[in-house]
């Protein structure tokens, strides 16, 4: 079945947005903007012309989070990430800091 975490729209709406598949592990968390969260994937894929592109989620939030809320984010992915990782079969809800939304989940390939 493989290694998922369960993005619920908002900390008061837990209906699941969406499912972000782990594959084999996760490489990086990080926070590029105060709207974003991106987790790229350490499987490696190589494109048609031998590049290798890494897999990688971008959350979106809205509003725009505090420093201290993108920090918990990234605190909340790495936790659910570990629950996912250590407990066979679970299905962990990421939790979300204070009143963000998340109104994108995004899978692309990023060399």
């Amino acid at each position: 079945m493989g290694q998922f975490i369960k993005l619920p729209k908002s900390a008061t709406d837990l209906t699941s947005f969406d499912l972000m598949h782990l594959f084999s592990g996760v490489g990086e968390i990080f926070s590029e903007n105060n709207t974003t969260v991106q987790v790229r994937m350490m499987v490696e894929n190589t494109d048609a012309d031998g590049t290798e592109e890494l897999p990688l989620y971008e959350i979106t939030v809205t509003p725009a989070m505090t420093d201290a809320q993108r920090l918990q984010m990234i605190q909340n992915v790495s936790k659910a990430v570990q629950k996912a990782t250590l407990i066979p079969n679970s299905v962990p809800s990421l939790e979300l800091p204070g009143d963000v939304v998340v109104s994108s989940l995004t899978y692309r390939q990023s060399s």
